[in-house]
């Protein structure tokens, strides 16, 4: 839900140019302003810019740790016999063009 609220002329044009930068939108621009305001004002011995670099870093998309496996079990777990999925049906199709054989 969106509240409007009217601000000064000279800081919308800042955050339009800012938010075109950090690739947001304007009211994402200012929100992310604020939120580095009132973390810095609970926080007046932590820079400004240290605290836009955690708030930025906490909205980014944490990467999904993939499990890890060994060449050995992954050999192990193979099975020569068994039947490919659907996915696996290119495997099939024969080459094309000036594809090797």
């Amino acid at each position: 839900m969106g509240i409007s609220v009217k601000i000064n002329q000279d800081l919308y044009e800042s955050a339009r140019v800012a938010a075109k930068n950090e690739h947001r939108t304007i009211a994402g621009q200012i929100e992310f302003w604020v939120k580095v305001g009132r973390a810095a004002i609970d926080n007046p011995d932590l820079p400004a810019s240290f605290i836009a670099e955690v708030l930025t870093s906490l909205s980014e998309p944490m990467p999904v740790k993939q499990a890890q496996y060994s060449l050995e079990e992954l050999l192990a777990q193979w099975n020569p016999d068994a039947r490919r999925s659907e996915e696996d049906e290119w495997l099939n199709i024969p080459p094309v063009g000036k594809a090797i054989q």
